[in-house]
């Protein structure tokens, strides 16, 4: 699939132009993260988050489980990083977009990935709202098979050290190899390039969580793109009804299954598109949808910063002149 075959089929859920109201346009991107190396997904810094949530089709059986979940706010704060320095790296001719960094009393509001991911008032005296939206993703699998409670230690340099505050040994809770997030990230009233460009953050972000300098490796896998023009059932919906499916074709109930030791990629990448369309169907959604494989073939275009700067320059022609029309008003 070509990249203008791509945009036109996402047509009923994109829009011409940037708006400054809301177009009842919607792009959703389903994706299945995995985590890949262990992780941190805290807000203490020592205990991982977790949430107490029933897994199973709620019109048929359920099971209770304590999931791990990847925060809502943990997700577009690593992609953003991502998505400021694609823009500092290749549209560093533009003086606003060069010096655009995540301080976010800093950002400069007319760049474009501020205008699509929003920014709080700088020193233009306005604010953005984003227009990416993130909602916090679960584990398939209960916490009991994902979470790991690994010792660490920060003596220092020397051999010997008296203990304070803040050093000595501590046990954080690590999300495991292997554990699951189904994910989907909605764009509103966005610019087909607005789409692009955030896949391509998405798919150059590889870390997530606290520490991330120290593991938190995360593979994002794009399982499709769904257009028009209502929003999309939510992470926990898309995660209840996977694990049903999964737990139905294998044979086994679903208190078996939460306590797998481990799970097919592959299969589940199958549930979950088969989950997320399911939900669709039930609510009589109706959707323009690019598949995995020709998702696939797009991202991997999007990795191409040559590719990916012409998308950015039409991008951010089109937040030119957003800006003008919003200043002229």
């Amino acid at each position: 699939m070509e990249l203008t075959e791509f945009k036109q089929r996402l047509s009923e859920g994109t829009v011409d132009q940037i708006y400054n109201t809301r177009q009842n346009r919607y792009t959703h991107l389903l994706l299945l993260r995995e985590v890949t190396s262990p992780a941190r997904f805290t807000t203490d810094g020592e205990t991982a988050n977790t949430t107490n949530i029933l897994i199973g089709d709620p019109k048929e059986e359920t099971y209770p489980i304590r999931a791990v979940d990847l925060f809502y706010r943990k997700q577009p704060g690593a992609e953003r990083r991502t998505a400021k320095k694609l823009q500092r790296d290749l549209l560093s001719d533009d003086e606003d977009c060069a010096d655009d960094h995540m301080h976010p009393n800093e950002m400069n509001q007319n760049t474009p990935e501020s205008v699509l991911f929003g920014s709080a008032a700088g020193d233009e005296g306005i604010s953005q709202r984003s227009r990416v939206y993130y909602n916090t993703a679960y584990t398939l699998r209960d916490a009991t098979v994902v979470l790991r409670q690994n010792v660490q230690n920060a003596p220092g340099d020397e051999a010997r050290n008296e203990s304070s505050e803040g050093q000595g040994t501590w046990t954080p809770d690590f999300v495991q190899p292997g554990a699951l997030f189904p994910s989907v990230v909605t764009l509103d009233s966005a610019v087909p390039e607005e789409v692009l460009f955030t896949m391509a953050a998405i798919a150059r972000t590889n870390r997530y969580g606290a520490g991330e300098t120290r593991g938190g490796n995360v593979t994002n896998h794009f399982l499709g793109a769904y257009a028009g023009s209502n929003d999309s059932p939510s992470n926990l919906e898309v995660t209840r009804q996977a694990a049903a499916i999964i737990a139905g074709d294998n044979g086994d109930d679903l208190e078996s299954f939460a306590t797998q030791k481990t799970v097919d990629v592959g299969r589940v990448k199958e549930a979950v598109i088969k989950a997320y369309e399911t939900l669709l169907d039930r609510s009589s959604i109706e959707t323009q949808n690019v598949a995995e494989e020709d998702l696939s073939t797009i991202v991997g275009e999007l990795r191409d910063d040559e590719v990916l700067e012409r998308v950015m320059r039409d991008q951010h022609e089109k937040v030119q002149d957003y800006v003008a029309r919003f200043n002229s008003s």
